[in-house]
């Protein structure tokens, strides 16, 4: 029988503030997880809100220690990333697709976002904690062009099992090599060889998308060579 070394609690700012609390109190060790039925300040990418019914959805962070240099971290985006990706596929959910730099996606609809925050000391990662947002029965979004797991296969699912299932594929993705996490990414990006337009340094532009450098940048192709854009300095248009 597998244990699961998490936290539960009804309600929470976000589980990366809480897991980070913990963390400054010394209660946390790898492999450690907060779990929340809601958040009252739950975030994105970019400070964006996340949209979450209570009790509907999965809104789980994880802890990393000691995962090594700041510069070399996109790697666990990519754990992230998989193990949304492995666990909606033993959910029936076929075609999902990882949306640079921090998004996991159902056709043209979110289902999933990721936020990786790291407590560093001395130059190094001592902590990251990982925020994972998935979407699994909440059947009415507001805001964003959202889907869920029972929209998709249009059943209710346990939320407890599907958690169960993301913390272990978590946990066994972290352990894997990065280059063999990259190519798997590259092989499920979204819009991968598709134009699209982003907004950067004021400017709209239009690349075609050709993967994920090691370094976590989005790799395009513009009309004069493939450059590299920064999650922090471009915004997805369309």
């Amino acid at each position: 029988m597998h244990s699961y070394n998490i936290d539960f609690v009804n309600e929470v700012d976000s589980t990366n503030t809480y897991l980070k609390s913990r963390i400054k109190q010394g209660f946390a060790k790898q492999p450690y997880a907060v779990s929340a039925g809601s958040q009252s300040a739950g975030k994105g990418q970019r400070g964006n809100h996340w949209e979450s019914s209570p009790h509907q959805n999965i809104l789980v962070s994880f802890l990393v220690s000691n995962p090594g240099e700041v510069v070399s971290l996109s790697w666990l985006n990519h754990a992230a990333a998989l193990s949304v990706v492995d666990v909606l596929t033993k959910m029936g959910v076929k075609k999902s697709a990882i949306k640079w730099p921090n998004d996991v996606y159902v056709g043209e609809r979110k289902i999933a976002g990721i936020l990786t925050e790291n407590i560093v000391a001395e130059k190094r990662v001592r902590h990251a904690v990982i925020g994972i947002g998935l979407n699994v029965n909440q059947r009415k979004f507001e805001e964003y062009k959202a889907t869920s797991i029972s929209l998709v296969t249009g059943e209710e699912s346990n939320t407890v099992s599907v958690l169960h299932e993301l913390y272990d594929s978590f946990y066994q993705r972290i352990t894997e090599n990065s280059t063999a996490l990259l190519e798997e990414v590259n092989k499920k990006l979204y819009k991968l060889g598709e134009n699209v337009t982003f907004e950067t340094n004021n400017r709209i532009e239009e690349y075609e998308i050709c993967g994920i450098h090691a370094s976590g940048n989005l790799l395009v192709r513009s009309a004069k060579d493939i450059i590299q854009l920064e999650h922090h300095k471009v915004k997805w248009i369309h």
